[in-house]
């Protein structure tokens, strides 16, 4: 197979029909862009959608695995799928929700003309919340202290708690926009909001992973650490523009259980990154 300019990697989790509507209506117009996408079903109500929707699309390939192996796990999984047929990888892997539109119809030509210009190895596009009315790249300018990580481990440890800070934390970016950084033009940055990560291929070239252990949570923060520790320039590029609509998969105020898988996360990334950071 000839490897094409963009993987889409798109996890499904009991959302199917938001996942056909993204595929079809936001990437089946980016054909003569060289676009893949491919689907990892973590969780349907109807898996015969999905595969249907591969059947009426020739650039959709559909995966089915066993479990649910969590955002970064499924994505990973299909990313494995695609080197199996194609052991060259394309110039960009995308990794997105399917809850996101682009605000412009040329995201690709644009993506790969910044590319010719601007060295990096990951990119984070300006992505705007349409709920929470707020820009929600850069999503960390800098390094986060082993403080501030051990303080959201022990907000986690309690779904009370959490729900309170959410709960303040929503209201002060709301109201006040609150700390908020609107860059005008591209910037190294230390994380990229999640649901829309671009990774150029040096990153895989160079040794880089999205072999995140967990099920949920923290993938900003594994990805932002690998490229700390790898030396991967990652950036924000405000001239690359997303929508981010309502959450649809985990909700703005998580449940008791993806509170404590949260609280895991931050365990995990402590003990593996931010153990003797001050």
């Amino acid at each position: 197979m000839k490897p094409k300019k963009a993987l889409f990697l798109i996890v499904n989790y009991f959302n199917e029909k938001e996942v056909i509507e993204f595929v079809e209506s936001q990437l089946g117009g980016m054909l003569n862009a060289d676009v893949l996408a491919t689907v990892i079903d973590n969780g349907s109500g109807n898996p015969g959608l999905l595969d249907k929707m591969k059947q009426s699309n020739e650039f959709v390939s559909v995966y089915h695995p066993e479990d649910n192996l969590g955002y970064f796990g499924a994505a990973n999984y299909g990313l494995d799928q695609y080197t199996q047929t194609c052991s060259v990888l394309p110039d960009f892997i995308i990794i997105c929700n399917s809850d996101i539109s682009f605000a412009g119809d040329n995201f690709i030509s644009e993506l790969i003309t910044i590319s010719e210009m601007k060295d990096f190895d990951i990119l984070g596009p300006d992505v705007y919340s349409d709920f929470l009315k707020y820009h929600q790249n850069p999503y960390i300018v800098r390094r986060i202290s082993r403080r501030r990580m051990k303080m959201y481990y022990w907000l986690t440890a309690n779904v009370i708690l959490y729900t309170l800070f959410t709960l303040v934390h929503l209201i002060k970016r709301r109201l006040f926009r609150s700390g908020q950084l609107l860059a005008k033009e591209d910037m190294q940055v230390y994380a990229i909001h999640g649901s829309f990560m671009v990774f150029r291929k040096s990153y895989f070239d160079r040794g880089g992973s999205i072999q995140y252990p967990l099920l949920l949570f923290g993938e900003e923060l594994f990805i932002a650490e690998t490229a700390l520790k790898k030396g991967f320039k990652l950036i924000f590029e405000p001239s690359l523009k997303i929508i981010h609509k309502q959450h649809a998969t985990t909700g703005t105020f998580k449940s008791s259980r993806a509170v404590h898988l949260m609280h895991q996360s931050y365990s995990w990334l402590i003990t593996n990154f931010f153990e003797q950071s001050k």
